[in-house]
């Protein structure tokens, strides 16, 4: 989101393109009042007219679209999947380090300039490659991830989840001194003030609000992570639910570094996630390799923290199927309990439980039964299968019953 020091490390961004996956420009797309450019990505497997999701990325700060789609891998898992990926890019005629301008009003109220450009792209491939109007989502890292919130705000219809990486609340700024002052983390306002500019932009809607995935390093000295907590009662206050989580799981994903707290909708499902990768500063995680749970390339704003985030960032979407134990989330003390994830014979499984639980079976295959001890916790497995892949399941949260 910063437009000043940044550009000194401009030319180490440039060779990166040249390795990226092909995209396909689009000239022609709407009005395209704020000028920007389209690129997107149509899975080689997957028929032009084929009714499939789609994904909008939107790149950060001297960065274009080319970059963005090597450092997230998100045409590796459309590829996989079978859904389109559409990656608007800025213009340095709108501003000269590439950032998309998430605090100028003319280009962040509904229906005006960049704005409506993506949302023009997003009605494009509606019209002229199926895509599924269900099924719709958003995200991007930094001053990319400040407009896909803007997208959210202005379009709730339209999307049903986006995840933003380093980012900020709509309306957080309204011009660049503003937009410096939230960057640092100096503006915090109440819920209801937060909730208020997304309802201003569309005072007769009464659908619901899509979900919003939000991760933030600790460490973050570009965009300050107090940003993720503005974000969090901006959303939770338009999902009419509690800013406190339902659900805090330590280290998800077996990932040291990773918390995941979860607020729950009134339906008992995720409509707030907020990861906090801490260690991190302003980036975006990924775990480089060729595993379907490994991927994401390391240029500028990459971190490797064995966190491959858009994978998980589907798997929240609904984009993938979720690897999941099966088992109690409640339990009572000295319970016996089982848990077990789908049997693979050419695969070894690796269980971690807490320290007070006793294990009762082998844990080196797909099912785990326990004597629970006293204390709360998390139940985790990794999968290794013949090509010495990993997959890691979802971890299971365990309370102890009073």
């Amino acid at each position: 989101m910063r437009q000043t020091t940044l550009s000194v490390i401009f030319l180490f961004l440039l060779p990166v393109s040249l390795f990226s996956q092909k995209l396909q420009p689009v000239k022609k797309f709407g009005a395209n009042p704020g000028r920007l450019r389209m690129y997107m990505y149509n899975p080689p497997g997957l028929a032009a007219d084929a009714k499939a999701p789609l994904v909008i990325v939107l790149h950060g700060c001297l960065q274009n679209a080319k970059i963005v789609a090597k450092q997230t891998d998100w045409n590796k898992l459309a590829d996989t999947y079978g859904f389109r990926v559409v990656y608007p890019q800025q213009r340095v005629i709108n501003n000269p380090c590439q950032c998309f301008n998430f605090y100028r009003p003319k280009d962040i109220n509904k229906n005006s300039g960049e704005d409506y450009s993506i949302e023009q792209m997003a009605e494009y491939m509606i019209h002229s490659y199926n895509s599924d109007t269900t099924n719709i989502y958003i995200t991007g890292l930094s001053a990319g991830a400040a407009m896909s919130v803007v997208e959210l705000a202005d379009y709730p219809h339209l999307f049903k989840a986006g995840a933003i990486f380093a980012g900020a609340a709509y309306k957080t700024a309204t011009n660049i001194f503003s937009a410096m002052a939230g960057m640092y983390g100096f503006i915090s306002l109440s819920p209801e003030h937060w909730a208020g500019y997304v309802r201003a932009q569309n005072p007769d809607y009464k659908g619901p609000y899509p979900k919003v995935i939000v991760f933030h390093g600790n460490a973050d000295l570009v965009v300050n992570p107090r940003n993720a907590k503005q974000l969090v009662k901006q959303w939770t206050c338009l999902h009419g639910i509690s800013a406190q989580p339902t659900q805090t799981i330590r280290h998800f994903a077996q990932v040291k570094s990773l918390d995941k707290f979860i607020y729950n909708g009134p339906d008992g499902m995720p409509a707030v996630i907020y990861y906090k990768m801490r260690h991190m500063g302003h980036a975006l995680p990924v775990y480089p390799g060729h595993c379907e749970q490994r991927g994401g390339h390391m240029v500028p704003f990459s971190a490797n923290k064995k966190c491959f985030s858009t994978y998980w960032t589907a798997l929240d979407f609904g984009l993938i199927p979720a690897p999941q134990i099966t088992g109690k989330t409640s339990v009572a003390k000295n319970e016996q309990v089982t848990y077990t994830v789908p049997v693979n014979y050419s695969s070894s499984f690796t269980w971690k439980f807490p320290k007070d639980c006793k294990a009762v079976s082998d844990t080196g295959n797909n099912m785990l039964t326990v004597i629970w001890g006293s204390k709360p916790g998390n139940i985790d497995v990794t999968e290794t299968d013949g090509k010495h892949c990993s997959k890691v399941y979802s971890t299971l949260g365990v309370g102890v019953e009073p």
